[in-house]
């Protein structure tokens, strides 16, 4: 391995043609998770839209299953929330007192 490593390192005719191959996998790759990721779009567009046309209340179906999870987040991060609101309020406190000085 390392005399191959030796090899392309040595000739730069070697190394350009080992970076024209490597950026052609590049692409290649970046083409691949492209159509991947436009694939799973399609499923969660497609998704949504079976759940529109069958359901009777669909937002009310997303809302039942997100709410649960939302709240779990909000539970988590409420120290942080909490954290934040002082800071403000201490940010724009300083603000005004400076302002009416």
């Amino acid at each position: 391995m390392q005399d191959i490593l030796d090899l392309l390192l040595s000739n730069k005719l070697y190394m350009g043609i080992a970076a024209f191959v490597g950026i052609g996998l590049l692409i290649f790759l970046m083409k691949k998770v492209f159509k991947i990721f436009m694939i799973l779009m399609f499923v969660v567009l497609a998704y949504g839209v079976f759940i529109y046309v069958t359901e009777d209340d669909p937002w009310g179906k997303i809302k039942k299953q997100v709410s649960p999870a939302m709240e779990k987040i909000d539970d988590a991060t409420q120290d942080l929330q909490q954290e934040a609101f002082d800071k403000v309020i201490e940010e724009v406190d300083k603000k005004l007192k400076k302002t009416g000085n």
